[in-house]
């Protein structure tokens, strides 16, 4: 032990000062980030933060007429929550575009909803914040010229992984939620949702998305009172209690995805030694599913959406996950009560 402490001294020593200072500095920021994060949330629940204005954000769609638009006529809704690499719900990229649009061409009764930013309490995104608007505008200009500043593209990345982190937080997790799934609901009653009709409902999350994703699928399931499933794309998802309410939770991975991986590794309950945990006794039951897609990564090049990388088969990466989804939703929507 003392050779180790002895050992940790030295390279202490041997680092530069400006690179050791550069490294206590973003420490120290990353622990008040976190924590400012937390006393967002609880302001949110402490109701001093207006929830009505933020159900219409900025990135929130209009207001719909007062009559029932075609999507109430749907057989199945599906919600999509973007990855930690977004700023709002309005962002996309070009990979989620073509990936959505295949899904809708293969399930045409599938009324699919992408507006919701599932890294904030309100649904703002992240250019739109009153304070850090202009900085989280000039880090994205940034990100998008690909010049110099390569890192500003993490400090968004950090900032949403910082939210995903709540939502599997024990202790303020319940409330970020219950916060994304007011959002969910105020979305799905926009599109023409019904509750009580019975309608499934899917949630699909990317990245963090999925689990933010899990973690809002009981407090849908709840209000809704509808069979409601849960899809994990390369999701970094912990055992939370939604497992138990949600009707079937489907983890689907590349086995060159190491984010994913990550989630196995720092969530104990993953663990398969821990066989009395959630995810593992949903596994033995049933109502987990893991799917592997193939050799995919998380993300840029040959990653779930790509539609250029192809498998040995010479199916492309995009239209191989696109298959998996839409089947999984049509046999969702096939299998609930009336439908």
């Amino acid at each position: 032990m003392a050779d180790l402490l002895r050992s940790l001294a030295r390279w202490l020593v041997a680092i530069s000062p400006y690179a050791l200072t550069a490294l206590l500095a973003l420490l120290v920021v990353l622990a008040l980030a976190s924590i400012a994060i937390v006393i967002v949330v609880l302001l949110w629940w402490a109701g001093w933060t207006n929830r009505h204005a933020a159900q219409r954000s900025a990135a929130a769609p209009p207001a719909r007429p007062a009559a029932p638009p075609p999507n109430a006529r749907r057989r199945a809704y599906m919600i999509y929550l973007s990855g930690i690499g977004h700023i709002s719900g309005e962002y996309s990229t070009r990979y989620e575009d073509a990936f959505l649009t295949a899904i809708a061409a293969q399930a045409p009764d599938l009324a699919i909803i992408r507006d919701v930013f599932p890294f904030s309490v309100n649904n703002q995104g992240m250019t739109s914040e009153r304070l850090l608007g202009w900085f989280w505008s000039w880090v994205n200009a940034q990100r998008l010229r690909k010049g110099r500043l390569k890192f500003a593209g993490d400090l968004i990345l950090i900032r949403n992984i910082l939210y995903t982190a709540v939502s599997a937080d024990s202790r303020y997790g319940p409330i970020y939620n219950y916060s994304v799934a007011e959002l969910l609901l105020h979305s799905l009653l926009l599109q023409g949702y019904r509750p009580g009709s019975g309608t499934p409902l899917t949630l699909l999350g990317y990245s963090g998305g999925g689990q933010i994703a899990l973690a809002t699928a009981g407090y849908l399931k709840a209000t809704l009172r509808a069979p409601v499933q849960v899809i994990s794309l390369g999701g970094v998802i912990n055992t939370s209690p939604a497992i138990d309410r949600v009707d079937a939770l489907y983890h689907l991975y590349g086995t060159k995805d190491r984010w994913q991986r990550f989630g196995q590794l720092i969530f104990p309950g993953r663990w398969p030694v821990a066989v009395w945990s959630r995810w593992n006794q949903g596994l033995a039951s049933g109502k987990i599913t893991e799917i592997c897609t193939g050799p995919m990564t998380h993300q840029g090049r040959r990653n779930y959406m790509d539609a250029t990388a192809t498998l040995d088969s010479g199916q492309s990466y995009q239209a191989h996950t696109t298959e998996i989804v839409a089947r999984l939703v049509r046999q969702f929507t096939a299998a609930a009560p009336g439908k």
